[in-house]
């Protein structure tokens, strides 16, 4: 029988206990190399990338949104009225009679008053008429023509031309120091009494006045009917208009007397034809310098 050998040294171990062999070693673990970590900053570029696509399509969209609404806009705006509304703004004869502007005839009218060429101010609609003692201005149409026999420096009396009938045109004015709108209209109305004394309230609707003003202020609107008597003729049925208005500075009148003013002219009658050509010196009123 073979001596058993020391592992360690070779020689034949001694009698007695042996010692145990060592422990088989273990065979090495071998330990994978970590994965490769993600990249944050990619994941973060992915999201930022998609993000900024959607920001730009949002942006894009919502430009031709903004475009679209602005050319609706303007599309359904409507257009700009005209400088001046026929019938309205302008005034002057009826359609089929064209106005000529001129000056009136040399030595007509009052030493305080004139009437001045058509170019000296601004745009004309008809013939120009300024009073030197109270500053106010206003054009009247060739339907017109001033009564020279007017001698006061605060009024000028204009005569209707047309052949359908007779009427007279007043614009008269006092400092508003002198008198209210509502004392001024009473003046000319105790003024009117003394000329026709039956004199009152014209009632009808068809010849109220509606929203009076003279030169774009508002003011007082008054209707009358009565008759007038004279000695070269008999009782005649007229109708007056009274308008009355101030600035501040300057308190005016105007008054449209109307001889036989139911009288019928076409579909209508005479006071409100007449009427209708008395406009254009309210609307082309302009009041003094303040």
């Amino acid at each position: 029988m073979t001596e058993p050998l020391d592992p360690t040294t070779g020689e034949p171990l001694p009698d007695g206990p042996r010692p145990a062999a060592p422990p088989t070693a273990a065979p090495p673990i071998v330990v994978p190399p970590p994965a490769a970590a993600r990249s944050a900053a990619g994941d973060a570029g992915s999201k930022l990338s998609s993000r900024g696509v959607l920001a730009g399509f949002a942006i894009v969209l919502g430009a031709i949104l903004l475009i679209a609404a602005i050319v609706a806009t303007l599309s359904d705006a409507p257009e700009p009225p005209p400088d001046c509304q026929p019938g309205t703004e302008c005034g002057g004869p009826p359609p089929g009679n064209e106005l000529e502007p001129s000056a009136s005839p040399a030595g007509q009218g009052p030493e305080h008053s004139a009437a001045v060429p058509p170019a000296t101010i601004g745009v004309r609609a008809g013939t120009p008429f300024i009073n030197r003692d109270l500053g106010f201005q206003f054009e009247y149409s060739d339907w017109w023509a001033i009564d020279p026999s007017v001698n006061d420096p605060r009024e000028v009396d204009l005569i209707y031309q047309g052949t359908s009938g007779d009427g007279v045109l007043i614009v008269a004015g006092v400092p508003t120091t002198e008198a209210s709108p509502a004392a001024y209209a009473d003046r000319w109305f105790g003024t009117l009494q003394e000329w026709a004394p039956d004199l009152k309230a014209d009632e009808s609707e068809k010849n109220a006045i509606l929203g009076p003003s003279i030169g774009f202020i508002d003011g007082i609107g008054r209707t009358y009917a009565g008759s007038r008597s004279s000695a070269q003729s008999a009782t005649t049925p007229v109708g007056v208009s009274l308008i009355v208005s101030s600035d501040g500075r300057t308190t005016v009148a105007v008054i449209l007397i109307v001889w036989n003013p139911d009288k019928s002219v076409g579909a209508k009658w005479l006071q409100y034809n007449i009427r209708s050509r008395a406009e254009l010196t309210l609307k082309t009123f302009r009041w003094g310098p303040q």
